[in-house]
């Protein structure tokens, strides 16, 4: 039976620092079969240990199978799921795009628009960073390619869990909705599963 992906998930993974680790997880993901969108490892607040932002494409059984599968791993140390939580979600775009006198105003007027910075202000060449959500990442690479990318590199995604009582509160208010929608998509799922045997 092949997986039916609903959405967008992201998994927040804190892992010891050892020197096979990453190649086991990625190992471990490909050997199953899932898809990996975006994958982004850093050092934490902890010594000795690092945070691993994946993006991958699933539901809810997805998120189930590969926490329950990455768990059997023995530096993991903890898993968090920050699909339908609250969490604040950024990317970072590092772009060198060639700028003659006619197009300079208006790549400054569109960098100043997305609060993009100014790196590098060479006589034909201008390096911009600007971080974000995925959303302004892609509309400022629209508006900026008719100009000529001679170089472009882009992180993946990073995420952290919102903290503050205002979106708690929002949160609250929404989780019988969310709750109900999880709930439903896997209903279907486990019905789907028994119609089919």
């Amino acid at each position: 039976m092949q997986i039916e992906y609903k959405y967008e998930c992201t998994l927040s993974i804190l892992i010891e620092n050892q020197p096979s680790i990453l190649p086991r997880i990625v190992g471990l993901l490909t050997r199953r079969g899932f898809k990996v969108d975006s994958l982004a490892i850093g050092s934490t607040e902890y010594d000795q240990t690092s945070r691993l932002i994946i993006i991958l494409p699933g539901n809810m059984r997805v998120i189930d199978q590969i926490t329950r599968q990455l768990y059997k791993l023995l530096p993991i140390i903890k898993i968090q799921n920050l699909t339908h939580f609250p969490s604040i979600r950024r990317e970072l775009l590092l772009l060198k795009i060639l700028s003659t006198r006619k197009d300079r105003s208006k790549i400054l007027e569109i960098a100043t628009f997305f609060r993009a910075k100014i790196l590098d202000f060479a006589e034909r060449v201008l390096t911009i960073e600007v971080t974000g959500d995925s959303e302004k990442i892609i509309a400022l690479e629209q508006l900026i390619n008719q100009f000529g990318v001679l170089e472009l590199v882009r992180t993946g995604k990073i995420a952290l869990s919102r903290e503050s009582i205002i979106n708690a509160q929002l949160f609250t208010k929404q989780k019988n909705v969310n709750r109900k929608k999880i709930l439903n998509s896997y209903i279907s799922e486990v019905e789907t599963k028994l119609y089919l045997k």
